[in-house]
């Protein structure tokens, strides 16, 4: 007990210091602030009456739920469902694809006043969370109340790894009170037993990721074409700072040059990243910009860049894409996804940083539908590569769907798993009413 009242006292501390820091950043447009509200208590949670409350903490870990949900309906017959969010852009996401299918709300501060209250209001018969989500407190009295709580698609990256090896035993204890961890991979398994996870509760059922449904049409398809007016398009996905002039540099030198389509993982930072692109001298054109309807003819100068300046859409620009880069892999912020390129048939190009899907990023160099570029420099020649040989491109990118199909099934095996932690729920016993 006194190493969670330390940690108590810690987190608070924490709060208090970041606040500021966190309100200034928000003024300055450098970050969005959540639902402060909501994640201090001010605010109702709403009554999942015994069901599921699956935590998402962003846009990544919002497909995760997207693509779990499903199947806990399956299992699950009139349960409530309620998908908890901690940024803005996870609540804007959250609520567009998730609001018919589940209450959307603020997961609580790690402080004892908000987590009591959250789980008091919503009473829930199960949690689960994505990823990385390891809170103590949240977890110390979701047992007390005797509510299971699971970790799903958990990954431990080698950064992550070395730091909680530093409070192995007060996260030991942390790790005791998860009713079940089903992992990633079995590298991940590995080291969450490490750091003291009971064995027999970690499980890997694979990447939940690869169980993504097909996109939706993208709302600006046409003006996108038009845009590409013929020419190959090469999407930058979920771009991180810093990173926008390391692509822009390496697509400059093609010849001819293809449509740049970038997408900045965090909203805040659109208008940023077209000024950058419009202090280059080059032609831009942004999707929140009307009109939508505009014809080929419309272009006189087709553009240069195309700015994906929306939440949720990057998987539906990336069924007319000629090649695809992982953004967060130029800068050491451990890269975004490839999956959902690969899911769409195209090939993907990733820079030296891709902790954060080492797995799934060293299957696909395997397999030849992973390029991995150390610099701008090497990120120009595969971008040329790929121009050059275009039938090569598109037979890489039929075999990254192939890949993604093969890989299917981990939302299944989750969802049956977690159907044994709450039998109540799974024969039915949940009431929507």
């Amino acid at each position: 007990m006194g190493a969670l009242l330390l940690y108590r006292a810690l987190a608070a501390l924490a709060l208090t210091a970041y606040a500021p820091y966190a309100f200034l950043r928000s003024l300055t447009g450098r970050r969005r602030l959540g639902d402060v509200r909501g994640r201090l208590g001010l605010s109702e949670w709403p009554d999942l009456a015994g069901g599921v409350w699956i935590h998402a903490v962003s846009v990544g870990e919002i497909g995760v739920a997207r693509n779990l949900l499903p199947e806990l309906r399956k299992r699950m017959p009139g349960a409530r469902f309620g998908v908890s969010v901690s940024t803005a852009a996870g609540r804007e996401l959250a609520e567009r694809a998730l609001g018919r299918e589940a209450s959307i709300y603020a997961f609580p501060l790690d402080l004892a006043g908000p987590v009591e209250k959250a789980l008091s209001e919503t009473r829930p018969g199960l949690i689960v969370l994505t990823e990385t989500e390891i809170w103590p407190l949240f977890l110390e009295r979701a047992a007390r109340r005797g509510i299971p709580v699971a970790l799903v698609n958990g990954r431990i990256s080698e950064r992550s790894f070395g730091r909680y090896r530093l409070v192995g035993k007060f996260l030991a204890k942390t790790l005791a009170r998860l009713s079940m961890a089903a992992m990633q991979s079995r590298e991940d398994v590995r080291r969450l037993e490490a750091l003291g996870a009971p064995p027999e509760r970690v499980q890997c059922f694979g990447n939940l990721k690869y169980d993504l449904p097909p996109p939706p049409i993208f709302g600006d398809a046409d003006r996108l074409s038009a845009a590409a007016a013929g020419r190959a398009v090469f999407v930058a996905g979920s771009t991180g700072e810093g990173e926008e002039s390391l692509v822009l540099d390496a697509w400059h030198g093609l010849s001819p040059r293809p449509l740049l389509v970038i997408a900045p993982r965090r909203p805040e930072r659109f208008d940023e990243v077209a000024r950058l692109v419009e202090a280059r001298g080059l032609r831009l054109l942004r999707r929140s910009t009307p009109p939508f309807n505009l014809q080929p003819s419309t272009f006189s100068s087709p553009p240069d860049v195309y700015l994906l300046d929306s939440i949720g859409e990057l998987a539906s620009v990336y069924r007319g894409a000629t090649l695809a880069f992982a953004g967060g892999s130029l800068v050491p912020s451990g890269g975004q996804s490839p999956i959902e390129a690969w899911a769409a048939g195209v090939a993907v190009v990733a820079g030296p940083h891709m902790e954060n899907f080492r797995d799934a990023a060293a299957q696909g160099e395997a397999l030849g539908i992973l390029d991995r570029a150390a610099n701008s420099e090497a990120l120009g020649r595969r971008f040329a590569e790929s121009l050059a040989l275009p039938d090569e491109t598109a037979r890489r990118g039929a075999g990254a769907a192939r890949f993604v199909a093969a890989n299917r099934g981990a939302a299944a095996a989750t969802a049956d798993a977690l159907a044994g932690l709450a039998p109540a729920l799974a024969d039915g016993q949940g009431s929507a009413s």
